[in-house]
Formats: C-alpha cells, structure tokens, sequence
C-alpha cells in the first residue's frame, strides 16, 4: 500500500538520506533547548505536523522546511509555558456559562478517544497513555517497559498520528491538509 504522495513517507526516515534528516532536526531542536524532553516532544510534533502537509513531497529542501516547523512548535511550546493574567471574575463568569451542550459534547469525544485508544495495540496504548496521561519520560516508559527510547518514540509518534488521523476523519478536529 503506498502512501499519497503529500504526505511525508515514514519510511523515508529509515533511508540514509532520511536518517541523516532526522539527526539533523533532532540536533538543531536540542541546540535550541536545553531541556530534552521538551526537544523530544518538539521533534515529535514537527514530524507530526510535516506529516500533515500538503506541500512536504513538492520541496527542494526538505530539512528546512522541518527547521521552519521546528522552531514554530518551540515557540508554541513556549508560548504556553507563560503565565497569563488571570481575570478571576472573567473565569468564574465562564466556568457559570459553561453549557450542558459542551460538556456533553466533550464527553462525547473523550469516548471516542478512548475508543481509538482501545483499537491501538496493548504496547503503543500503554506507551502513550504513560506519557501523554501519566506524564512519565522518554526514559522513564522506555525502563518501566523494557524497550528503547527510540521505540517509545516510535510508538507515540504513530500513536499520535493515527489518532489525529481518526479524530480528523470523524470530524472533531479540522482537517489542515
């Protein structure tokens, strides 16, 4: 089965060419931050979101288009880690508002979630779950599983993919292709 030709071909990434990329965006992340989980979770969003675009297979310069995306996750990234003021009165009147529409909306799509959670394989639901839920490393889920931190990011990179995919295509998310 071959893959459409805009989207980024996974295993591209497993040729010379494509390994000497990936080493290239992973060092040019980790030189940007010194925090290796937050260069991790960069690197895998970039991949993410190359994956997603439209114009990946038609460029000249593939590592620079990465490098692009790269430093707008980072600032996104970093972008949330900065307290916001707090208008208190503006958040209770909000948290007041709060509609049974959209808690039962998003209960509806936490049941999906968990849904395409239940349809992944036990390893990579049990390795996204320990990140993305429990909040554990790289290292960490790679020790308690007994497995490579290059294959735990292997699974939450495809784990992340195959539910942005399915959200998408169930229509909870907007489509960005």
């Amino acid at each position: 089965m071959t893959q459409p030709p805009n989207t980024l071909d996974w295993q591209i990434l497993s040729t010379d060419d494509g390994f000497e990329r990936y080493n290239a965006l992973r060092a040019f992340i980790r030189g940007l931050t010194n925090d290796n989980a937050v260069a991790d979770d960069v690197l895998q969003e970039t991949l993410l979101r190359t994956s997603k675009s439209a114009q990946y297979s038609e460029l000249d310069n593939p590592l620079a288009y990465m490098i692009t995306v790269a430093k707008s996750v980072l600032y996104d990234h970093q972008r949330k880690k900065l307290p916001a003021s707090v208008d208190w009165q503006t958040e209770e009147l909000e948290a007041a508002n709060d509609s049974l529409e959209n808690t039962y909306h998003n209960a509806q799509k936490l049941a999906f979630i968990e849904t395409v959670l239940s349809d992944m394989s036990p390893l990579r639901r049990e390795v996204f779950i320990l990140r993305r839920v429990d909040g554990l490393s790289r290292d960490e889920i790679a020790n308690t599983l007994n497995l490579s931190v290059e294959a735990v990011k292997k699974h939450l990179t495809r784990a992340m993919v195959e539910l942005t995919l399915k959200l998408e295509a169930a229509g909870w998310v907007e489509n960005n292709h």
